[in-house]
């Protein structure tokens, strides 16, 4: 009797030890990459040809999202939005013409905005990681004027002196060069070349103001081909992943 019950005892306590090991047992949440990035870059535009002889360098920014195609990410769907500046002109104007009491600002700038779709072909190992790209942009050159308080004491009044959108056809290139754990992170240095369609624009000065109150606005007609810089950094979308 005393043989079955130690038995009884014994097996109950394998089931019991056996259901504290699986309550035990968790599925645990890492983070693995997953196939998007997105990253942003500091841009310089340098304009070529025709163009150059009309705009100086223009200072902005750009965003960047990408898609892997294949798990490696030796093929890549790439998009760009962005913009730079490429002028700007101050004028402190009097509110009232009878005294010079009451200063207004005036601040002209002159933008081109851009976004582009396309494809990117990287080596995606090692620590440094070359690319190649080629995407279609879309263009915007546009000037405007704003109107506010010295000491910004109301909400500036715009107006759009000039817009024009356009096109351009995009190829560039450059290197990655990866940090992090999973390589998660990766330094951007490349450049990209805008073969920009014609467009109508201004440039810092084209804006006269007429004794009448009228403006007469220079306007300029060329292509707009230029290179984009990029010094930037650019992050890969983690993933979680059950074990």
């Amino acid at each position: 009797m005393q043989v079955k019950a130690v038995s009884v005892l014994s097996t109950a306590l394998l089931f019991a030890w056996g259901s504290v090991l699986e309550s035990q047992v968790v599925y645990n949440s890492t983070s693995g990459p997953s196939r998007f990035s997105f990253g942003g870059d500091v841009v310089i535009s340098q304009p070529k040809g025709e163009f150059a002889n009309n705009v100086p360098n223009g200072y902005g920014f750009d965003m960047t999202g990408m898609f892997r195609i294949d798990p490696k990410g030796w093929f890549n769907i790439r998009a760009d939005l962005g913009g730079v500046q490429y002028g700007r002109e101050t004028k402190r104007i009097p509110f009232n013409p009878i005294t010079g009491r009451i200063d207004l600002e005036l601040e002209t700038d002159n933008q081109i905005g851009f976004a582009a779709i396309g494809t990117q072909l990287q080596i995606p190992d090692g620590w440094l990681r070359p690319y190649a790209n080629a995407a279609i942009a879309i263009t915007d050159f546009r000037t405007q004027s704003s109107l506010s308080g010295s000491d910004n004491s109301f909400e500036p009044i715009s107006n759009t002196n000039a817009n024009d959108a356009s096109h351009a056809w995009v190829f560039g290139g450059g290197v990655m060069i990866p940090f992090g754990k999973y390589s998660s992170g990766a330094l951007n240095l490349g450049a990209r070349y805008h073969y920009g369609a014609h467009a109508t624009y201004l440039r810092k000065g084209d804006i006269t103001d007429n004794p009448d109150g009228t403006v007469t606005l220079n306007l300029r007609n060329s292509k707009t081909d230029l290179v984009v810089w990029q010094l930037g950094v650019s992050f890969v979308i983690p993933r979680a992943t059950r074990q």
